[in-house]
């Protein structure tokens, strides 16, 4: 019997649906006329929080006991999940403390808190202090994606994406820790193996790339990046099972083809996104994977939390 089954993904939808923003997809006139595809954006930007981190936190947290709601949840992240577990927390009357590194992004940080999370910033290793701070407290862990529940919720994205676009034929998808991909990919390929999925990550954070080398989870001593929402320090047991059997390849993009493809994205689709979104336009525009031309490519939009300061340097 396959470790994954799609009821578990309908079942997150029926659980979450009323929470969600409901983000189109659109097509890209400019990129698709640049590269001669037909190119989709699925605009997880516009989901509440700015990312489709919430879809994958409500699911969880669904699944947690009452004594675990009233103890209060942690986890670790270097934004975008930390600003959907304080939001969806809060939504459910449950307590949060995110773990942030010290030199996560101001705006994130400032939104943490708006949406009632309790931060503790370190310099240390996340994961471990994560760990203390859970036992000290006794916290449950939201894992911001080496969780079931969690890949199911973000799995309800391949759902909306299958239903818009039947004809879809290649997909590609930023990838941090693996969270996102293996949700969107186990459900495509389960309602159609010949979708190709298609992951991308910052050179300088591959963690993925390394573990499906060396056929095990790995750690990053150093992973800093403009595309801090890729920037997982390690892989996780979960995701690294799903991409190996759902993913049909993962490649890399520099820091300069991430940043010049978002100032195509501002400038040509009018969006505002965040680097790790522009990293599947980069993916495209450099070359990176090889598509046949006129086919029909989606690049998912995975979120919209850009540093204003970054964001005007960029400008």
């Amino acid at each position: 019997m396959s470790f994954f089954d799609i009821k578990n993904v309908l079942i997150a939808k029926k659980n979450i649906y009323k929470k969600l923003n409901h983000t189109p997809i659109i097509k890209s006139f400019f990129f698709s006329k640049l590269l001669n595809f037909n190119l989709y954006l699925k605009l997880e930007s516009f989901q509440k929080t700015g990312s489709f981190k919430v879809r994958g936190v409500l699911n969880k947290l669904n699944y947690i006991s009452d004594i675990e709601k009233n103890n209060g949840v942690v986890s670790l992240s270097a934004g975008n999940h930390a600003q959907a577990l304080a939001w969806a927390a809060s939504e459910k009357g449950i307590k949060s403390t995110i773990i942030m590194p010290y030199t996560a992004s101001k705006d994130k940080i400032k939104s943490t808190k708006y949406y009632g999370g309790n931060i503790i910033l370190t310099k240390n290793n996340m994961l471990e202090e994560c760990m203390r701070v859970m036992k000290k407290n006794n916290l449950t862990l939201i894992h911001p994606f080496d969780d079931d529940h969690v890949i199911y919720g973000q799995g309800t994205i391949g759902l909306e994406i299958f239903e818009y676009l039947k004809k879809i034929e290649y997909v590609i998808i930023g990838v941090g820790g693996g969270g996102l991909i293996s949700g969107i990919s186990s459900v495509l390929k389960t309602l159609n193996p010949k979708i190709k999925i298609i992951g991308v990550e910052p050179i300088n954070s591959n963690v993925i790339s390394k573990s499906l080398i060396s056929n095990k989870p790995e750690f990053l001593s150093s992973n800093i990046t403009i595309a801090d929402g890729l920037a997982a320090p390690f892989a996780g047991n979960i995701t690294l099972k799903y991409i190996k059997k759902f993913v049909d390849k993962v490649v890399c993009v520099k820091e300069s083809e991430i940043k010049n493809s978002l100032k195509q994205i501002i400038k040509n689709e009018k969006l505002i996104v965040e680097p790790a979104a522009a990293a599947t336009i980069a993916a495209l525009v450099y070359d990176k994977i090889s598509i046949p031309k006129k086919s029909n490519v989606l690049c998912l939009m995975c979120g919209s939390n850009i540093d204003t300061e970054f964001l005007k340097k960029l400008l």
